[in-house]
């Protein structure tokens, strides 16, 4: 269920009613604003809509505003409600704040405090129930909408929580940050949250890695262009684009300073304007951004601005490498090669036993990419039988001399060893670094597999 951004505002007089709703959906614009001028509807109203925050005048027909102050916060704890009265008495408004008003204000005072103090409750309701939310779903252990992780192939216990982290905070407003290495898979979290928060709606991704700030203001914003005629072209932005859908933000880290000033404004007011535009529009979609950086350590470096960094830092998931997840390595190279034999239409090799353990300790530097990469080249050089395990043992290999001492030459005993002894020892660390395999080890002998298995047998 998502996280209502609804406002009731109840009022007996229907002018200021009128005038009260147009102010703040223009100020709040990512809110919903609904009326009430009946006094007696106004609890009907609550059980049918599911309102974050009541505006509530105090002198009202039928029941008084500290009546239905009473009612509310019994009967709808979650819910917050501000006084807006033209009742100015300190008494009243001590009164009414012990009683658990969550503000006071006066109908002759500045409306642009009520429209901040509106704003603040709306994100105070928000974490409020989030955290319930939170709660509820940790506590039961279950996913409500296990469809939505499809696309993430997991057994592991610590990726399983995360599932239901997502799941409990994809509805708030406030954005998510998704952090690790390249290839833990940031991108498909991204759209398992769209799954959940708006799947009918669009999913827009950008990735920021080297992008300028003028880039990144048309690209959001979109830009209209004046011609001498009077004509205008426009180009529309993505915030036009994605509507109510989510918006992806990869290699937050990577966003110039000056742009990372425009994303923090349009987070705090929820509302832009394309390019050669005064019209302001609201914001509604759910922002999603990820990063391997560390924005901790880039903030320290004066590269990340803090306001924008805590901004981000509602919600967030942090994503494991894939070294840390081997209960998951033979489910996906399972995964991958029949995700290989499709797309080169060839027979599905069978996965050997001891391949997932072999690869206990490799570090995959490449994560998920990597061991796609070794998974499509070892069905590409199998025999529709068995998985050709040489790709997984060369990166092995490949990974251990860059971790060792690096020699420039061979180096020999005192007492050189015979012809034969070379060879044997050859053969020996042949089938050594290819795991007994024979036919990978003549491709690093240089020799035929029919030559190798003669002298073996010899």
């Amino acid at each position: 269920m998502k996280l209502a951004r609804n406002i009731l505002l109840v009022d007996d007089e229907a002018s200021w009613l009128r005038s009260l709703a147009v102010t703040l959906n223009r100020l709040v614009p990512e809110a919903e604003i609904d009326t009430c001028v009946d006094s007696r509807q106004v609890m009907n109203r609550l059980q049918v809509g599911d309102y974050a925050l009541v505006l509530l005048d105090l002198t009202m027909p039928f029941h008084s505003g500290e009546e239905l102050l009473a009612m509310i916060r019994s009967d709808f704890p979650n819910t917050r409600v501000i006084i807006v009265t033209g009742v100015n008495e300190v008494d009243t408004a001590v009164r009414c704040i012990k009683n658990g008003a969550y503000d006071y204000f006066i109908k002759t005072d500045n409306v642009d405090d009520l429209s901040h103090t509106v704003r603040r409750a709306l994100e105070v309701v928000g974490l409020e129930r989030n955290y319930l939310h939170i709660k509820e779903r940790f506590l039961s252990r279950t996913l409500d909408h296990p469809e939505a992780f499809n696309n993430i192939l997991t057994c592991e216990p610590q990726l399983l929580d995360q599932f239901r982290y997502l799941e409990a905070v994809a509805f708030s407003p406030e954005p998510l940050l998704i952090y690790g290495q390249s290839g833990t898979g940031k991108s498909e979290f991204a759209k398992s949250c769209h799954q959940l928060y708006s799947p009918d709606a669009p999913f827009i991704s950008l990735n920021l890695a080297g992008i300028t700030c003028e880039t990144f203001a048309i690209k959001l914003f979109g830009q209209l262009h004046h011609r001498a005629n009077g004509e205008i072209d426009a180009v529309a932005g993505y915030l036009h684009q994605v509507g109510s859908g989510v918006l992806y933000l990869n290699e937050i880290g990577s966003l110039p300073q000056q742009a990372q000033i425009q994303l923090l404004e349009l987070l705090e007011s929820k509302q832009y304007s394309p390019i050669g535009s005064e019209q302001a529009y609201p914001v509604k979609c759910k922002f999603v951004v990820s990063t391997q950086d560390d924005l901790l350590q880039l903030n320290q470096q004066g590269t990340f601005r803090s306001d924008l960094l805590y901004r981000l830092r509602s919600h967030k998931i942090k994503l494991p490498p894939l070294a840390n997840r081997p209960l998951d390595i033979a489910m996906l190279i399972n995964h991958f090669i029949a995700l290989a034999a499709q797309e080169m239409s060839l027979s599905a090799p069978q996965q050997p036993r001891d391949l997932a353990p072999k690869l206990a300790g490799y570090q995959f530097p490449g994560n998920l990419h990597e061991l796609k990469g070794m998974v499509f080249d070892a069905v590409s050089r199998s025999d529709g039988v068995a998985l050709n395990i040489s790709p997984f043992m060369e990166a092995i290999n490949e990974h251990k001399s860059l971790c060792s001492p690096q020699q420039d030459c061979m180096v020999f005993p005192k007492q050189l060893p015979t012809l034969a002894e070379i060879n044997q020892a050859l053969i020996d660390e042949a089938m050594s670094r290819t795991a007994n395999n024979q036919t990978a080890a003549a491709q690093l002998l240089g020799i035929s597999q029919s030559a190798l298995s003669r002298r073996l047998k010899g």
